[in-house]
């Protein structure tokens, strides 16, 4: 019982130590990286697919693809590294599911709401994908000040739902409502400025 107990407590091993086991190749990685970020991965996959096996089955692919990209890559921010696999997956997953029938979850209402600011006569992810407005979309975030900043990128890359950012943040989700509404309303401004949105 106490050598479980100390288990438990034992701290989780250092970024560079998960990577150096990735990097030499022992399986060990795997679950070192399950034990520090599995909940946080856990939780990036949850808000796109909103299954939990299938939630999984992102983990899984996460840590087959991170331990097939390291080597040769070195991340320089692991947790970030990780975290774009999962939603790269994640999204995958989703829209495979989606292609049968249309699969409610958080990806889909943060979409939905960048449809009043991203022009949607094409795609929104031919939208997303091509370079010019990337490139808008790019200097208008850098633009934001660290809290808006925050807010778009958890709703809109991490699909994280208002609730979720109103409690991180410890305001009302009314309030984050509002500044996602401006952040919007801003970003659209900026692509009727440079000619990318039309009614």
């Amino acid at each position: 019982m106490e050598r479980n107990n100390k288990k438990k407590a034992s701290p989780p091993l250092s970024d560079e130590s998960i990577i150096e086991l990735y990097w030499n190749r022992n399986e060990d990685a795997i679950s070192a990286t399950d034990d520090k970020y599995g909940r946080y991965l856990h939780a990036i996959a949850y808000n796109i697919v909103q299954d939990d096996l299938d939630c999984e089955e992102c983990l899984n692919d996460t840590y087959l693809s991170t331990w097939n990209r390291i080597p040769p890559t070195r991340p320089n921010v692991f947790q970030i590294f990780l975290s774009k696999i999962t939603r790269n997956v994640a999204v995958d997953k989703y829209r495979s599911k989606s292609a049968a029938k249309r699969i409610p979850s958080e990806l889909t209402l943060s979409l939905e709401e960048l449809d009043e600011c991203i022009p949607s006569d094409t795609s929104l992810e031919e939208d997303y994908a091509a370079k010019e407005i990337g490139d808008i979309l790019y200097a208008y975030l850098r633009t934001l000040n660290r809290r808006s900043l925050m807010i778009f990128i958890c709703r809109y890359y991490f699909a994280d739902s208002i609730a979720s950012i109103a409690g991180m943040l410890k305001v009302s989700e009314s309030t984050v409502f509002r500044e996602l509404a401006t952040i919007r309303k801003e970003l659209k401004k900026k692509l009727e400025k440079e000619g990318y949105w039309h009614e």
